[in-house]
């Protein structure tokens, strides 16, 4: 029914919190969300356990970035850093339905496992954990990272967060208003590590331009965002045009892959700005886009945290966002970014305009983002946040239960 790898032997200690981690990742990637959860199994110095449920490759519930990675992966490939990291997880196959398959697998796992609770995130695996959680009287914690009540099927949200959930992990101030208020939620903010793996020196970065089809002298503004309604990049589109009206020397490159992102470029090849934009789609090699731009952008709306505002803070790029969601908290408007009045194109296209023309402005609001990046949103902050909260969470539902709460 399902196997296990890494680390077989438990703490025999009763007052460890052991945790079920049930993920949910696009199965074909390895970005710095996943990364930071092995470091967090990795790193803790709690008395807390880990087991990551992981779904077989075959499982129906998986999604993958690359639907051709379907046909050629034979695991995550999130697994080979779970055996590298000594981490402990079990592999199994979930159904997307069945009821009774599925009692069957958590039922084993609980009980060979003794887990205290279940710590789910993405995708629809977290709705059956959470279920299962709640039926065998586990604690459920969900993260929640966007602004879930904001779309469809609120009211069905609102009854199965009230039944099967015991408490929140949210990662934003904005998130946690948007939560229900009967439930307990912790604010615990991302976090990255402050250096990059390595800088592309000058030759390297003229050499990765020329590759993709920029030219060394052209001012390059990136936007790392899925293609989703939310992400708005009919705005960012809009914007694209204008900034071009103004400047003849301006590159936009879109990351990602999502439902928007066909209409997008059909959109821009009408508007005749197809030679003025490039959307490769899904990237391992982000770092180096980073590297080679100018600035970067997000027009998102009640956009839950924000991590792509983190990962070009790190890179010292300068980040020009809607006053709206995550990004009004992290960006401090006119230190580590730029902050718009919401959906106000024509200012954000002038604020741009502004970068784009002003180097020393670039330079140093991209210089006071790196730091806040170090001071602030540092990776080895939110390990100790995350840990602690997890831990406190388990050891206070214990002692009510031992009390009879």
């Amino acid at each position: 029914m399902f196997v296990t790898k890494g680390n077989e032997t438990r703490s025999s200690d009763s007052t460890s919190a052991r945790v079920l981690f049930v993920p949910g990742f696009v199965a074909d990637t390895y970005s710095e969300i996943e990364k930071s959860y092995v470091e967090l199994c990795t790193n803790t110095d709690h008395n807390i356990e880990y087991l990551w449920l992981v779904p077989d490759i075959t499982c129906k519930l998986n999604t993958f970035a690359k639907p051709e990675s379907r046909m050629y992966l034979k695991e995550p490939v999130c697994v080979p850093h779970l055996r590298k990291n000594k981490i402990q997880y079990v592999v199994v196959n979930l159904s997307s339905y069945n009821l009774f398959t599925n009692y069957r697998i958590f039922r084993d796992i609980f009980r060979k496992y003794q887990i205290d609770a279940v710590y789910t995130h993405f995708g629809t695996i977290r709705f059956w954990a959470t279920f299962m959680s709640n039926l065998f009287g586990k604690v459920t914690i969900w993260n929640e990272h966007w602004y879930s009540l904001g779309g469809r099927f609120n009211f069905l949200k609102r009854l199965f967060y009230w039944l099967f959930v015991d408490e929140f992990i949210s990662i934003s101030e904005f998130i946690t208003t948007t939560l229900p208020h009967h439930v307990r939620v912790h604010t615990v903010l991302n976090g990255i590590w402050p250096k990059t793996s390595r800088q592309m020196t000058r030759s390297e970065a003229e050499k990765f331009r020329e590759q993709i089809g920029i030219n060394p002298e052209t001012m390059v503004v990136l936007m790392v965002a899925q293609f989703t309604p939310q992400k708005r990049h009919d705005l960012a589109l809009e914007i694209c045009q204008r900034v071009s009206e103004a400047r003849t020397d301006v590159f936009f490159i879109f990351l990602g892959k999502g439902i928007t992102r066909d209409t997008f470029l059909d959109k821009a090849r009408k508007l005749g700005l197809q030679h003025k934009i490039i959307a490769p789609g899904y990237v391992n090699d982000v770092d180096n886009y980073y590297s080679i731009a100018n600035v970067s952008m997000l027009t998102s709306f009640n956009e839950g945290f924000g991590y792509a505002i983190l990962e070009a803070m790190k890179h010292a790029l300068p980040v020009i966002a809607f006053d709206t969601g995550g990004p009004a908290e992290v960006i401090r408007n006119g230190e580590t970014g730029i902050l718009v009045k919401d959906a106000d194109v024509n200012m954000f296209t002038q604020k741009l305009i502004e970068l784009i023309d002003n180097k020393s402005l670039r330079e140093k609001i991209g210089k006071s983002a790196r730091e806040a990046v170090q001071q602030e949103y540092n990776r080895e902050i939110w390990i100790k946040r995350l840990n602690t909260t997890l831990e406190e969470i388990v050891m206070r539902h214990r002692i009510q239960r031992i009390n009879g709460g």
